[in-house]
C-alpha cells in the first residue's frame, strides 16, 4: 500500500480533508472505490500464491478448500475433454456405458436382415397295405395307420445386400431324427429391390434343381401331401452338400451346380460321399405372361454323375446244417457245404437323367387362382428311392420313366381343391420267366390323389391349413396265390394340420 494511499485513509478516519474542511460522503465512496479496485487488483496474485501452495502441500485440516479444489478439477477434465485433448491412458481409456448404444445398433443392424420361418406338419394316416407286425429284416413296425409328426422345420433367411446365410434344421422329418434341412453361405450380385439377385454363389447343403417339386417346391407350398413317386425315386432326400450358381435374366432363371451325388434323407452314406466323382445338376426356366390373363413357365432339367455299387468282402469255405429228418441230431447226410468265394471290389457307374415340366396359371375373377401343371422325366441307372439301381448287380443299365399332371384350384381365400395323376415304371427292361419264356415285365405305379384344403388363416406373418387327401395307387409289386405278378393296391387316406409361419 502506497504512502498516498495511507494519508487518504487517515484523513478519512479524522474526517476532516487535506485542507482542514470536512469531507463530504460521495467524495468518501469516490476515494474508497478507486482504492479499493486497487486493491483488488493486487488480491488475485495472492490467491495465485495460495493455490501453488496448496497443490505443492495440501495442509492438513482445509475442509473449507477442499470443496473448491474438488469441482475445479472436474471442470478442468470437462474442458479437456471438449477440447479434443488426446485421450488419457490406463484405465480411464477403458470403455464406459455410453458406447452400449452403438452395440445395440449393430445388433439392431444385423438383425433387421434376418427372416425367420419354418412349418409344422401334423398326419394322420390310413394306409391300405398296413400290418400288425414287424419286418423280417429290420424289425421295424409294417403299421402305418397312425398319427405322425411329418415334419417340424425351423430356421431363417438372412441377406446383407452382397452376402447372406440361409440355416434350417428338421426336428422330425418323415419320421426321423433331428438334422439340418439346408445350410449355406452365399455372395451374390442384387437385382433391382424385390428381384431375385442377378446372379449367387452358394456352397453348403442345398437343394438339388432337377425337377419343378424338387426345385420350385417345398412341402409348405406343395399343394398335395408328398411329392409324386418319380420325383421321389430320383431325387429321394431333395438336398446335398455342394455349390452352385445360379441367376436371373429378365424371364429366364438358370442354375447349375456340382454336388457330392448322396442326397440326404436317402439310402446310403447321408453326408459322405464314398466315391470321388460328384453329381452335376442345373436347370433352366423360362416364366412370363403368354396372354394377359395366362402366366406360363417352362423348365428343363439336366443331371450326370457317378453312382457307387458296394463291393463284397471275401469268404471262407464253410458247411451249413440242415435238420432233414427234424430228429435234432447232425448227420453226414444234412451237412451242406458251402465254398468259399473271393471278393468283389467296389465299382462305379454312370448315372444321368433328363426332365421337362410346364405350370400355366390363371386369376379366375372372384373365385381365385387356377393352375395346371405337368412334368416327365426320364433317368439312366438314376433310382435311389423306389426301385435303387445297381447295374453292376443287375449285369445291365436299368432305365426308368414317369411323369405326372395336376390341376389345383383357389376357391376363394379360404379353401383350394386339387387333383394329380402320376405314374411311374422302374424298369423299363425288367426280364421274367413266364410259362417257360423270358419276356419283358414293366413293372408301373399309377397314383390317383385328390384333395381339399381349408385355409384358416392367410397372411404375410402366418398361414394354416387343414388338409383331407386320399390317394388311390395300384403297382405290380403284389403276388397272387399262385405266385405271379399282381396288382396291390395301397391307397391312402391323410388328414394333415399345417402351420407356416
Amino acid at each position: 500500500m502506497g504512502p498516498c494511499t495511507s494519508l487518504g485513509l487517515a484523513l478519512v478516519v479524522l474526517g476532516l480533508a487535506p485542507d482542514g474542511a470536512p469531507i463530504e460522503l460521495d467524495e468518501v465512496e469516490a476515494v474508497g472505490e478507486i482504492e479499493l479496485d486497487e486493491v483488488e487488483a493486487v488480491e488475485p496474485a495472492a490467491e495465485i500464491e495460495l493455490d501453488e501452495v496448496e497443490t505443492a502441500e495440501p495442509p492438513g485440516d482445509v475442509d473449507d478448500v477442499a470443496p473448491v479444489e474438488v469441482a475445479g478439477s472436474v471442470e478442468e477434465v470437462d474442458d479437456s475433454a471438449s477440447s479434443g485433448d488426446p485421450e488419457p491412458s490406463g484405465d480411464s481409456a477403458t470403455p464406459t456405458s455410453s458406447d452400449s448404444p452403438s452395440a445395440l445398433e449393430r445388433l439392431k443392424t444385423l438383425t433387421k436382415h434376418v427372416r425367420p420361418g419354418g412349418f409344422i406338419q401334423v398326419d394322420f394316416l390310413h394306409r391300405q397295405i398296413s400290418e400288425d407286425e414287424l419286418s423280417d429284416g429290420t424289425r421295424e413296425p409294417l403299421n402305418e395307420t397312425g398319427f405322425s409328426l411329418r415334419n417340424a422345420r425351423f430356421g431363417f433367411d438372412a441377406d446383407w445386400r452382397y452376402v447372406g446365410t440361409t440355416a434350417y434344421v428338421d426336428l422330425f422329418s418323415d419320421g426321423g431324427w433331428v438334422r439340418p434341412a439346408t445350410v449355406d453361405l452365399h455372395v451374390q450380385l442384387p437385382g433391382k429391390e424385390g428381384a431375385p439377385p442377378l446372379v449367387q454363389l452358394r456352397a453348403g447343403l442345398l437343394r438339388v434343381p432337377f425337377g419343378f417339386e424338387n426345385d420350385n417346391q417345398n412341402d409348405a407350398q406343395r399343394f398335395f401331401g408328398e411329392r409324386t413317386l418319380v420325383s421321389h425315386a430320383y431325387m429321394p432326400g431333395l438336398f446335398d452338400v455342394g455349390a452352385s450358381l445360379s441367376g436371373q435374366l429378365w424371364a429366364l432363371r438358370w442354375i447349375v451346380g456340382v454336388y457330392n451325388g448322396q442326397p440326404v434323407g436317402a439310402p446310403g452314406f447321408g453326408y459322405r460321399d464314398p466315391n470321388a466323382a460328384k453329381d452335376f445338376a442345373g436347370r433352366l426356366q423360362l416364366r412370363g405372361d403368354a396372354f394377359r390373363w395366362l402366366d406360363a413357365a417352362i423348365g428343363l432339367s439336366g443331371l450326370w454323375g457317378k453312382g457307387f455299387s458296394a463291393g463284397t468282402p471275401a469268404t471262407k469255405d464253410s458247411f451249413d446244417w440242415v435238420d432233414l429228418n427234424e430228429d435234432g441230431r447232425v448227420t453226414l447226410a444234412e451237412i451242406i457245404p458251402v465254398t468259399g468265394s473271393a471278393g468283389r471290389p467296389s465299382e462305379n457307374f454312370s448315372r444321368w437323367g433328363l426332365g421337362a415340366d410346364v405350370q400355366l396359371r390363371s386369376q379366375i375373377p372372384r373365385i381365385g387362382q387356377l393352375m395346371l401343371y405337368a412334368e416327365v422325366a426320364a433317368g439312366h441307372n438314376l433310382d435311389r428311392g423306389v426301385a435303387i439301381a445297381d447295374p453292376v448287380l443287375l449285369r445291365r443299365d436299368q432305365r426308368g420313366i414317369g411323369g405326372y399332371v395336376g390341376l389345383t384350384q383357389q376357391l376363394t381365400r379360404h379353401a383350394t381343391i386339387g387333383v394329380r395323376y402320376d405314374e411311374y415304371l422302374p424298369d423299363l427292361d425288367t426280364l421274367e420267366p413266364y410259362e417257360g419264356t423270358v419276356v419283358i415285365t414293366r413293372r408301373r405305379f399309377q397314383t390317383v390323389t385328390a384333395g381339399v384344403a381349408a385355409h384358416l388363416q392367410q397372411g404375410e406373418a402366418m398361414a394354416t391349413r387343414l388338409l383331407l387327401e386320399y390317394a388311390h395307387q395300384r403297382n405290380s409289386l403284389g403276388r397272387d396265390a399262385a405266385g405271379r405278378p399282381a396288382q396291390l393296391d395301397n391307397d391312402t387316406l391323410r388328414v394333415r394340420a399345417e402351420v407356416v409361419f
